[in-house]
């Protein structure tokens, strides 16, 4: 089973359409995971039903009794992430602040304080239209650790590619280079990273080329909107040239990746175009991960 991950340095590149293009085209067994747990929508195209849902819980928040407290002060002074607050002399936790740490539980005479386990958010299974399985997640508001929701999506991807004994792991991944990014590239064969030509979409890009390159893991680009500017789309080629990437393919600006979201489908369902771009784009893909 190869594991690939398709990554774009910034948002609204086309990452997520092409990725679910890909799923619509592809003849081998595939199982799908979404790592861009923040802003998840993957499922949105291609569910057909949730068919599991696992909550999922990672560090702490610190808890006050306020009927036990009697305002001492000693949390509010010790705490380094000024996270303990007071209203009406009695301690308060801004749960946005804390980091779960536990030195006030530890600290707290009166014992009023206690360590609440966070839940995180929950990781989802998704029977797919397509008759493969989509793993995502979605995160609690006001909760960080993402980047460990990224690794558990991932980790039971791989479980039910295992289980399945699918050819592909397909991996959308997250925007950026942030820990979630770090996260979604453990234990990846190849990355796709999918650009537009434009000032940002080059400078994006090439940072995230740059982790990418970190991690001596193979790559492909896809250019998308490569019609916009061609001054731009020479300069990527050109960089991928110096940089030994492989160019998967070129898309032209099109209107099919704003009628597939009206649609709710995928870009390959709605254009018999973007269908052949894909599947050639996906052949490509496959000789690359020999």
């Amino acid at each position: 089973m190869k594991e690939i991950v398709i990554l774009s340095g910034k948002g609204g590149t086309g990452k997520t359409s092409i990725t679910g293009g890909l799923a619509f085209i592809a003849e081998e067994k595939l199982v799908f995971a979404d790592s861009d747990v923040d802003a998840s929508n993957l499922h949105l195209i291609l569910q057909k039903k949730v068919i599991d849902e696992i909550i999922f819980k990672e560090g702490f928040t610190a808890v006050i009794n306020s009927e036990k407290c009697n305002g001492c002060e000693i949390c509010y002074k010790e705490c380094v992430f000024d996270s303990i607050i007071f209203k009406n002399k009695k301690a308060k936790v801004n749960e946005m602040f804390c980091e779960g740490c536990g030195l006030c539980y530890r600290l707290c005479p009166q014992k009023a304080i206690s360590l609440n386990e966070q839940t995180v958010g929950s990781i989802l299974t998704y029977e797919t239209r397509f008759n493969s399985i989509l793993i995502g997640a979605k995160m609690t508001t006001k909760r960080e650790r993402s980047g460990k929701l990224v690794s558990e999506v991932k980790n039971a991807a791989r479980r039910m590619a295992e289980k399945f004994q699918s050819d592909y792991l397909l991996v959308d991944g997250p925007p950026g280079i942030g820990c979630p990014v770090i996260a979604s590239l453990g234990n990846v064969n190849y990355v796709i990273l999918v650009t537009e030509p434009t000032l940002p979409g080059i400078s994006d890009f090439k940072r995230v080329y740059e982790l990418v390159k970190y991690f001596r893991i193979k790559t492909g680009l896809i250019i998308n909107k490569s019609d916009i500017n061609l001054s731009l789309s020479n300069e990527i080629k050109e960089y991928c040239v110096n940089n030994k990437i492989s160019l998967l393919g070129e898309i032209d600006y099109d209107e099919v990746f704003i009628d597939s979201v009206k649609q709710i489908k995928t870009v390959a369902e709605v254009s018999e175009k973007m269908n052949i771009t894909l599947k050639s784009i996906w052949n490509k893909i496959k000789m690359e991960v020999k």
